[in-house]
């Protein structure tokens, strides 16, 4: 049967479109509205940054500081500046703090001391740092030229913190550069087998380097450190010694990937950091690398067969020694420390790298190691000049001076002014029997080395020593040396506090010789050379007195200085020098009883009696019954 189909249906007739009305001028987004999304995170990080530094968050860590308040004009490498490589190592490093004036005087010769501890002098510092001996030496020799020495060295770093420090110090017009460096090549911030995610990538580190110049990044880092410390707690390197925390148990296999990697960045590096020397015309000496040989053991020996491990060389070298076969030894102790696998010395290839690129850019070189090999039994250094594995004697930091200043003097690297007339050997005597280092500065390095080897690697029993598990206290110096090295006391007020116990027990040797050293590190604190002078005088020691008062003189001429300068040159029977200062002191002080009547006096040996009167009637004016005053003014009376 037939369905009705409705004809007039069309079975593919489209349904309507329901059309959205167009509306009129339909407006965009400006462009910037794009923008928004990336613009506003580098907005609020610009705000926070500039919120940061507004408020002065975290650690400032500008390269210079301003030295002391009382002397303006001067600047010292900041205490903190090591925090921007240090990132998570507690107790970070710092420099000797040698100042030298922001604006450079004309006719100053102005020094930099570039390296790692043992340019910093460790474990003398900071007295028995060989930059000292160079600054003495220096002074010694142009007694009328502007000497700045400045060593910026500081322990656990390495080739990459002096690169990125170069530019600040080539900023300040430095007349020349030492530099000593490539010890912590493996184990110093940022080195190949250091600690830090980014050892041996040299782009990374770069960048890290450069955003750590930002509060934003110190921020985000203290945050991080503190969720950190939460879950981790102390760590068991808490209380570590640093050469402890920075190597912890990375292991560098002789010829390894990380072997060469170490080889790498130090060439790197070092050409790096001449070329920018050389393009700023600053002249540049370098040195080659020294370690004890005969007397520090590998610190780690992990070769699996026994005959090619370091241990074995080293036992071998012994015994080629004790045979008198000195050449052989020689040759087994630095295999030996070639395959020692905690690579805290460098290896001999970074001697080449050094040597090598000194002669390819005709930069003058200090041999350090056949130096002190010559200086050493049967060509081989031990603990004759060593303290430890690489840390030179107080006598090796002054072979390294003695050493660097020949090369200043062979190389023409010097002062303008003229020299005084005495021979090498004077002057290097000189220096020596004046080295500015006490006895508490003696005992300070011993226990910083009794600290350094009571833990890892030296102490290898998995228990950190105390210092008090080695020393007993004899007398006040030992318990105040303690202090300094254990618990962060002051160098300066240890000094102090030992000079002041040495007066009241009228030991005036040893207050000389703590004053002595608090003068060799603050050389321009006026108020050290008042309190030295005045006890000199109390206890009648002219002689020595003259000598601090002179370089009192130099540095801030006053009454006090110039009328002491002109008396004792008035009982000198120096009489025209004597007229000279006590004249200038007359200039800042004119109502001083004593001054007036030595005026009086040396007038009276120049038989100038007119002036030796109004002198006489002046210190009467001042002080009426001041002794002898009375009757000389009567035979002057009667003189005219």
């Amino acid at each position: 049967m037939k369905k009705n189909v409705n004809k007039n249906l069309k079975v593919n007739e489209k349904k309507p479109e329901l059309k959205t009305p167009k509306v009129e001028n339909e407006r965009k987004p400006p462009k910037w509205f794009y923008a928004v999304p990336f613009l506003l995170p580098v907005i609020v990080i610009i705000l926070l940054e500039f919120t940061l530094r507004t408020f002065n968050y975290g650690r400032n860590i500008e390269t210079w500081i301003p030295y002391h308040p009382e002397l303006p004009g001067k600047l010292v490498l900041n205490i903190e500046v090591a925090s921007k490589y240090f990132l998570t190592t507690k107790g970070i490093p710092s420099s000797i703090f040698d100042p030298f004036d922001a604006v450079k005087k004309p006719g100053t010769f102005r020094v930099f001391v570039l390296g790692e501890s043992s340019a910093a002098g460790f474990p003398y510092e900071p007295t028995g740092s060989y930059s000292r001996y160079i600054r003495d030496r220096l002074q010694l020799v142009y007694p009328k030229q502007n000497i700045e020495v400045v060593n910026v060295s500081m322990a656990a770093i390495n080739s990459i913190v002096i690169k990125d420090m170069l530019p600040e110090i080539l900023k300040q017009d430095p007349d020349l550069i030492l530099l000593y460096v490539g010890h912590n090549e493996y184990y110093g911030v940022f080195g190949a087998a250091s600690q830090s995610l980014f050892a041996g990538n040299k782009t990374m580190v770069s960048a890290m380097l450069y955003l750590n110049e930002f509060k934003t990044v110190q921020l985000l880092r203290n945050m991080f450190n503190t969720v950190s410390f939460w879950f981790k707690g102390k760590g068991k390197d808490n209380g570590a010694t640093l050469m402890a925390r920075m190597a912890s148990n990375n292991l560098v296999p002789y010829k390894s990937k990380l072997y060469q990697a170490g080889l790498t960045q130090f060439e790197g590096e070092l050409s790096d950091i001449i070329q920018m020397i050389k393009e700023k015309n600053v002249p540049l000496i370098m040195g080659t690398l020294t370690s004890n040989l005969k007397d520090q053991p590998p610190f780690i020996s992990i070769n699996e067969k026994e005959s090619e491990s370091a241990d074995n060389y080293f036992k071998l070298a012994q015994e080629s020694l004790k045979n008198g076969n000195a050449v052989e030894a020689k040759k087994l102790f630095i295999k030996a420390k070639e395959l020692d696998a905690l690579r805290f010395r460098a290896p001999e290839e970074m001697n080449d790298i050094i040597k090598e690129l000194a002669g390819r850019n005709q930069i003058p070189l200090v041999d350090f190691e056949s130096a002190f090999n010559n200086e050493s039994e049967n060509d081989i250094v031990g603990n004759n000049l060593m303290v430890d594995h690489l840390h030179p004697t107080l006598h090796g930091y002054q072979i390294f001076g003695k050493l660097f200043f020949e090369a200043m003097e062979k190389n023409n690297f010097q002062p303008s002014a003229e020299k005084i007339n005495i021979s090498d050997e004077e002057q290097h005597a000189l220096v020596v029997k004046n080295f500015p280092f006490s006895r508490l500065d003696s005992t300070i390095a011993n226990y910083r080395l009794l600290s350094l080897k009571g833990d890892f690697p030296f102490n290898k029993d998995g228990r950190s020593k105390k210092l008090l598990d080695f020393v007993k206290f004899t007398d006040f110096n030992d318990s105040l040396a303690y202090k300094v090295v254990e618990q962060n006391y002051y160098w300066e007020l240890a000094h102090k506090k030992l000079a002041t116990y040495y007066l009241g027990q009228k030991n005036y040797t040893g207050f000389m010789n703590e004053y002595s050293a608090l003068i060799g590190q603050f050389p321009y604190t006026i108020g050290l050379y008042e309190k030295v002078v005045q006890v000199l005088l109390e206890s009648q020691k002219y002689s020595e007195a003259y000598s601090y008062l002179e370089k009192y003189y130099r540095l801030q001429p006053d009454a006090f200085c110039t009328k002491w300068l002109g008396t004792i040159n008035l009982f000198n029977n120096n009489d025209d020098l004597a007229l000279r200062y006590l004249k200038e002191s007359f200039s800042f002080n004119s109502r001083d009883a004593q001054l007036l009547w030595n005026l009086s006096g040396v007038f009276v040996k120049k038989k100038d009696y007119a002036n030796a009167l109004l002198f006489v009637n002046k210190c009467l004016e001042v002080e009426r019954n001041f002794p002898g005053a009375a009757q000389m003014k009567m035979q002057l009376e009667q003189a005219k």
